[in-house]
């Protein structure tokens, strides 16, 4: 039997890109503490615009960098002042200032990036024979749309059981009964799901059902981006249309930092903006508000690798599909000696 560990699914894991914080968390002289799938980093950007990711470990005495200061491109240690460049490697040693510096003053250097006002790092660089994803796709940073940045939050539980429930169908009528959905009405449209590169993809009709004005409600085309993200372009009964996107970064294996936003092309003033942006802002609170008890509370908190983990019924279909391209994904980067990109039949 070809059994899967959670170990497999961090390693995969660490060859996607996820965001660890907001651009305007970074800059000036202090450098910035994140963590990402059990790994210890800190980002920093230096004087010259450049961005680093190292692990928050001073080689020295292993006094964490984040405590330190950005000192011009370089990061200074708190500790004993050592600088460290942007690429890992020590530059200076203040209590030896003629050298040598030891050839092990080293410290692990990762791949970083911003994009769709995150910065965005990777652990791994693709494994060979494995289909590269890139940064997901963000229909909320169309530039024609007036877009509305999220408050970042975290959940305890694994981060693709997050994205899992954005795309479960059958929990809008019951966990939210009367914002998104009807208790009297709890059987969803199944959608035909297709598989694009590094995306599943999907358009859902929902039920009849008159929602709140700040609500996003109406035919909605899923993209749902290796492995965490997901991107959703609603269109109105008005013919408005509203995009709801999120990116769920791993921590740890029952640890998530979700990052989201959200765009429309209706309700606004002629200056492209509305003091109605609270109340967009409440209703996805709202949301958020009924699925964080119940999604918080899946236990144990990890995703479920094996499928007799848990009972799945045929309208668990999104979710199902997404389980079998996880698997697929995770068996693809550990068997990396192989030639098989990621393609899971809905």
């Amino acid at each position: 039997m070809d059994t899967l560990e959670q170990r497999d699914l961090t390693e995969t894991l660490e060859h996607f890109w996820h965001p660890v914080c907001a651009v305007g968390d970074l800059g000036g002289a202090e450098p910035l503490a994140v963590k990402l799938l059990e790994r210890e980093l800190v980002v920093a950007r230096l004087a010259d615009g450049s961005l680093t990711a190292l692990d928050d470990r001073c080689a020295h005495r292993s006094t964490r960098l984040s405590v330190g200061t950005v000192d011009g491109c370089e990061l200074r240690c708190a500790y004993h002042g050592w600088t460290w460049a942007g690429n890992g490697h020590c530059t200076s040693i203040p209590s030896l200032p003629d050298g040598p510096i030891p050839a092990t003053a080293r410290i692990r250097s990762y791949d970083i990036t911003e994009e769709h006002e995150l910065i965005w790092v990777r652990l791994r660089a693709p494994a060979r024979g494995t289909l590269e994803a890139p940064i997901p796709h963000s229909s909320a940073h169309d530039a024609s749309l007036h877009t509305i940045i999220g408050e970042p939050y975290t959940w305890p539980v694994s981060a693709l059981r997050r994205v899992e429930n954005f795309v479960d169908l059958a929990h809008f009528a019951w966990v939210h009964d009367g914002s998104l959905g009807r208790r009297d009405n709890p059987v969803p449209p199944l959608p035909e799901i297709t598989c694009v590169g590094p995306e599943l993809r999907f358009v859902y009709e929902p039920p009849e059902f008159e929602p709140d004005d700040s609500a996003m409600y109406g035919r909605s085309k899923y993209r749902m981006g290796m492995p965490c993200n997901v991107d959703i372009e609603f269109t109105l009964a008005s013919g408005a249309r509203r995009v709801l996107w999120m990116t769920a970064s791993p921590v740890d294996e029952t640890t998530c930092r979700v990052f989201w936003a959200m765009a429309r092309d209706d309700d606004l003033d002629e200056a492209g903006r509305t003091d109605r942006d609270a109340e967009h802002i409440a209703f996805q609170r709202l949301v958020l508000s009924e699925d964080e008890p119940v999604v918080g509370a899946q236990t144990p908190g990890h995703f479920p690798l094996d499928p007799a983990e848990e009972v799945s019924v045929s309208t668990d279909l999104v979710s199902n599909v997404y389980r079998r391209w996880v698997r697929e994904m995770v068996r693809v980067h550990r068997d990396s000696d192989t030639t098989r990109t990621v393609e899971v039949a809905s």
